[in-house]
């Protein structure tokens, strides 16, 4: 630690003063820690900047990968990485046998969405893009989805189904449509009840 560095935990609070000490601060104050009242303004500033600093809404959960059915180079290249299988589990609403990996053993995951429909949506992605990245999937917090969708919608974003439906792991899901968010599919999630 230096001369103008303090690294405070209490509880859920966890304050790290670091350069931000002397950011802003009139020539006349000291910079040295025996100035009490450089200290208190200190304290008070970096309270107020961690206390207004605005929480994610969502959360990234794991980037989905559209495969053709029996591509065995993503699987094998995974575990030549280390990275371990999770769970698998078919959703037949949507056509795919669904395989997660582990990347830390938290989220975010890999999910990949192997194709076992060949008129499903996610065939139909392959066809008309390849295969390769298909979705970024973010966590909602329980009971927070729906007024969520709500929100998007009142502000132009259209979704790929009229309510949420059940995904794997026992979901509730959405989709938010590419073309209303940049040329990207978004995925938003909930634990479902």
């Amino acid at each position: 630690m230096g001369a103008n560095c303090l690294d405070l935990d209490w509880g859920p609070l966890h304050l790290n003063f670091g350069s931000i000490l002397t950011e802003d601060i009139d020539s006349g104050y000291s910079n040295r820690w025996d100035g009490s009242f450089f200290l208190f303004y200190s304290l008070v500033r970096v309270i107020l900047l961690q206390l207004h600093m605005p929480q994610p809404i969502v959360i990234l959960n794991h980037i989905g990968i559209a495969t053709e059915l029996g591509n065995t180079q993503l699987d094998k290249l995974f575990c030549l990485l280390g990275i371990t299988r999770g769970i698998s589990e078919k959703v037949p609403d949507q056509g795919v046998n669904v395989q997660f990996f582990n990347l830390s053993g938290t989220a975010p995951h890999l999910e990949l969405l192997e194709v076992q429909d060949p008129e499903g949506s996610v065939s139909k992605f392959i066809k008309k893009r390849g295969a390769g990245i298909h979705h970024l999937s973010f966590s909602v917090q329980t009971g927070k989805l729906d007024s969520l969708i709500e929100t998007l919608k009142t502000e132009g974003y259209r979704f790929t189904y009229p309510a949420p439906k059940l995904g794997a792991q026992n979901m509730r899901i959405n989709f938010i449509h590419p073309a209303t968010a940049g040329g990207v599919l978004i995925e938003l999630m909930e634990l479902g009840g």
